[in-house]
């Protein structure tokens, strides 16, 4: 299989090393620093311009939000058929639809998923869009390989991400204040209070391997919020 992927960013760079080991993945940014260093990097070939890549067929847009749009703009004016595999998770399927030309065919596919933990080996869960179905079986092929797929309404992404990203902020937050009111003022212990106490705590939450003292403090939550 081959395709082409378009924002080589955080994100675009992780996917372009993990679906780069099953297929053959043509990338391009308009950062063209950044993509001839992605590039040298993972091996892969880079492409002059969005023609080029879009001639191939299929293109996996890893891009901001705000680009995902002029991007299709673009698209349209190529005047030839073509696959959009939107990643962008603010960006909903029916904003691609109402872009697209008839000939430019789109399909979100969200990732449940942050961008630094999958670079260092998380496996994401991915929703690919219900609809349109002849687009959605391609989409789970290419990202089959990634993480673990979901078909389903992937819009529903956006909800998930932003609670997940409010509450834990808003936890971080809340740390800093406390230690802070307890006299602890050095940035260095605040900052592993969080990263590796608290974030490591959550991760033992997930994957059920909490210790006992944790579930001791899970127990006594669950029984504040009961009352």
């Amino acid at each position: 299989m081959k395709f082409g992927l378009i924002g080589v960013g955080r994100m675009g760079k992780v996917l372009a090393s993990r679906l780069s080991a099953h297929a053959d993945v043509l990338i391009y940014d308009r950062d063209g620093v950044k993509l001839n260093e992605v590039a040298d990097e993972l091996g892969l070939m880079a492409a002059n311009d969005l023609a080029e890549i879009a001639s191939l067929g299929t293109v996996v847009l890893v891009v901001p939000d705000r680009e995902v749009i002029s991007c299709i703009k673009d698209f349209n004016l190529l005047k030839r058929p073509l696959h959009v595999i939107n990643v962008a998770t603010n960006v909903a399927q029916h904003v691609l639809e109402e872009t697209a030309a008839k000939h430019v065919r789109c399909i979100g596919v969200k990732f449940v998923a942050h961008a630094r933990e999958m670079a260092l080996g998380s496996e994401p869960v991915i929703i690919v869009n219900e609809w349109p179905v002849e687009l959605t079986m391609l989409a789970a092929e290419i990202f089959a390989p990634v993480g673990k797929i979901i078909i389903g309404q992937a819009d529903q992404v956006s909800l998930i991400n932003t609670k997940a990203v409010e509450m834990a902020l808003t936890a971080a937050v809340e740390i800093e204040e406390a230690l802070t009111k307890e006299h602890y003022y050095d940035p260095d212990i605040i900052k592993s209070a969080i990263r590796q106490v608290a974030a490591g705590a959550l991760k033992g939450y997930a994957d059920g391997d909490l210790g006992p003292f944790a579930r001791e403090i899970v127990q006594a939550i669950r029984a504040k919020m009961k009352r």
